[in-house]
């Protein structure tokens, strides 16, 4: 049986053969693909949507994935030549000596970074091959990587003995309350691959210790705005405990039809929004007045709305039960079961904004979809589209053949 896979982070074919990779339908994204001199036309056999990196490991070189911290102890350890290709992140010890890297007992691939004291500096590379990671120096104590979401708060500082260099994988998020003198006391170099939040009065601090943004996106958070972590509904009840709010936010804004134009007047003077605000036509030049950002997509609703956030499938009586025709928002995935008709479409869905996956199982049906999109950054597909015949992998970190 043929076997179709997703994502893979590392595809491993180092020992394949023709036989091994025989059952492979498709790959649809691989990270890096790491393969032998012997069997390198094994990447034409495959069939592989998109590759970030390819490498050729030479014969005797072992893997290691993840974080390989190398210190004295280890190189000590060494009693006959170690070839190793390290498929991550490297630190070298500060205590590790010159004549230690010199003694040319460890050669590594790195596909990756290196991270170096400073002593080392000019000697290290003799340890890596050639195409291995960049290499970057440290002074004093080595970095401390974070991986995932990580936020930076005074109490994190105060717990640094020496000036740190930090590296964070993931997302950087700056505390509101951050001592910015602490930070550029204690923080010697800062280093972010993902993305960095912080606040507008923190932003200068943040260029005096990265060397560079080319590897992160930057979200600044003007001054006097309020951070909404999660999405916001309010009602006429909710919305009173509001007073001339500020608001910055990635997620949806959902205003129901019972807020005047007065009450929201009186609760919210900005919105900094990246996400989507549904709202009333009623109070729709008012949500555009308080935007801080023109390419907000504000959706408004005549009568009443359906938020689809997760997955749903709909059936025809559903749509029939619905007393008026309704704006139809979908943000996660919407399926229509085979037994909606396009009458119904027609009758119960007032406009449909497709954030998300819209799933129909009837051909048809897609040509009545289009005459109700409002909004489209998603998809529409029809359900054998995404049947696959053989087993399916969807996500997989480290593949071998």
């Amino acid at each position: 049986m043929s076997q179709r896979i997703g994502n893979v982070g590392l595809l491993n074919l180092v020992n394949a053969t023709e036989e091994s990779v025989k059952g492979i339908e498709r790959i649809e994204n691989v990270g890096l693909v790491i393969y032998g001199k012997e069997n390198a036309h094994l990447l034409t056999r495959l069939n592989i949507g998109n590759i970030g990196s390819s490498l050729e490991v030479p014969v005797g070189y072992r893997l290691f994935n993840g974080l390989f911290n190398l210190d004295q102890n280890y190189l000590s350890s060494i009693d006959e030549p170690v070839f190793l290709l390290v498929n991550g992140i490297v630190i070298i010890d500060k205590n590790v000596q010159a004549d230690q890297v010199q003694a040319e007992q460890l050669k590594m691939m790195v596909n990756g970074k290196v991270y170096c004291p400073s002593h080392l500096s000019g000697i290290a590379g003799k340890m890596l091959s050639k195409g291995s990671g960049a290499v970057e120096t440290y002074h004093g104590a080595p970095p401390r990587l974070e991986n995932g979401k990580f936020t930076l708060t005074n109490s994190f500082l105060q717990s640094i003995e020496e000036s740190l260099y930090l590296v964070v994988n993931g997302m950087l998020t700056f505390a509101q309350d951050l001592n910015v003198d602490l930070f550029n006391e204690k923080i010697s170099k800062l280093e972010v691959n993902g993305k960095i939040s912080l606040f507008e009065n923190q932003e200068s601090y943040l260029y005096k210790k990265v060397a560079s943004l080319t590897t992160c996106l930057v979200e600044v958070i003007p001054a006097g705005y309020e951070v909404l972590g999660k999405p916001l509904r309010l009602n006429a009840r909710s919305i009173r405990r509001f007073q001339q709010k500020k608001w910055f936010t990635n997620k949806p804004v959902i205003i129901e039809s019972n807020v005047s134009r007065d009450m929201l007047t009186k609760a919210i003077e900005k919105i900094h929004s990246t996400s989507v605000i549904i709202c009333n036509e009623e109070v729709e030049d008012l949500v555009y007045e308080r935007l801080s950002l023109m390419e907000t997509e504000v959706l408004s609703y005549e009568n009443s709305f359906v938020v689809i956030d997760g997955e749903e499938v709909w059936s025809n009586d559903q749509f029939l039960a619905l007393d008026q025709p309704v704006n139809f928002i979908v943000n996660g995935q919407l399926t229509l079961d085979g037994d909606v008709s396009e009458e119904v479409l027609r009758s119960k869905v007032s406009t449909l904004d497709v954030l998300g996956e819209v799933i129909v199982r009837e051909k048809k049906l897609k040509g009545a979809l289009q005459n109700v999109i409002r909004l489209n950054t998603g998809t529409i597909e029809e359900e054998k589209g995404k049947q696959e015949t053989g087993a399916a992998l969807q996500n997989v970190g480290d593949l071998s053949l």
